[in-house]
Order: C-alpha cells, then structure tokens, then sequence
C-alpha cells in the first residue's frame, strides 16, 4: 500500500510539469547553436550547462534547416511541487530532487 501511495504521489507532480522548446529557423545547409558551434542536419547538441538538448533538421519547407532546444531535467518548464515540498537541482545539476522546505536532506516521498 505505500508503494503504490508514493508512485501515485510521483505521477500528480510529474503531471503538473510545463516543458519547454524554441526553434531558430537558418537560410543554410546546417545550423548554428546557441554556443556558435555548427550543426550538421540530423545532429544533436547536448548543452549540458543549460540542460538542453538541441536539434538540426531540415525544414518542413525546404527552404533550409531548424533547429530545436528544449530543456530538460530541472530545465524541462515549471514545476508545482506539493505542499511543504519546494525543487532543488540534483547533483549532476541538471536532475531534481523534491524535498521538504524545512530540511533539504529529505524527501518528500520519504516514508
């Protein structure tokens, strides 16, 4: 019976999550990242530092290419922890950890 409380618990967060993605259109055969990197079409770029993932692919017109960033993780959109609980950055600084707003040692789906 607990287990399936805290897995029940886990799923009512998740659903309270906003992603995010921005799509930068170029008049060019490859696209150019946020970093200034080149892109060829069909790559992904892993921006760890900013927990984002981008994409180069050829545009639905094809007029040239696009590219795709969506964050992830702790960057993934907005979160809606429960009550007495607030998010904090993992240790890999891109993963998250709800725990409680008195002691950020604990979990809130601790037993």
């Amino acid at each position: 019976m607990v287990v399936t409380l805290r897995i029940f618990t886990v799923l009512c967060v998740v659903q309270l999550i906003s992603g995010y993605c921005h799509f930068q259109p170029f008049d060019t055969e490859f696209c150019t990242a946020p970093t200034g990197a080149t892109i060829p079409v069909g790559a992904e770029l892993d921006m760890i530092e900013k927990c984002e993932k981008c994409t180069c692919s050829s545009s639905s017109d094809g007029q040239g290419v696009a590219m795709s960033c969506c964050g992830y993780g702790i960057n993934a959109g907005v979160f809606a922890p429960p009550d007495g609980c607030k998010i904090i950055r993992g240790d890999d600084g891109c993963s998250m950890k709800v725990v409680t707003i008195q002691d950020e040692s604990k979990s809130c789906f601790s037993v």
